[in-house]
């Protein structure tokens, strides 16, 4: 299966399943590893600060 598929196949069950980009999105802020999508990507960063914002006030 060449990655141009399977990216076609990715995004077609993230359509059916838009809970699926959010936990893709924490999957791959969690795991740190970089995704294709630019909005993965900003999901990624704002779940990351979230997590340091909220541990950060319980904190204090």
């Amino acid at each position: 299966m060449s990655e141009e598929e399977r990216e076609r196949l990715k995004a077609k069950e993230l359509q059916k399943n838009p809970v699926g980009a959010l936990n893709n999105a924490w999957t791959k802020a969690y795991t740190g590893s970089p995704s294709s999508g630019c909005l993965v990507n900003i999901i990624s960063v704002v779940i990351v600060v979230g997590l340091l914002l909220l541990v950060r006030g319980c904190s204090s």
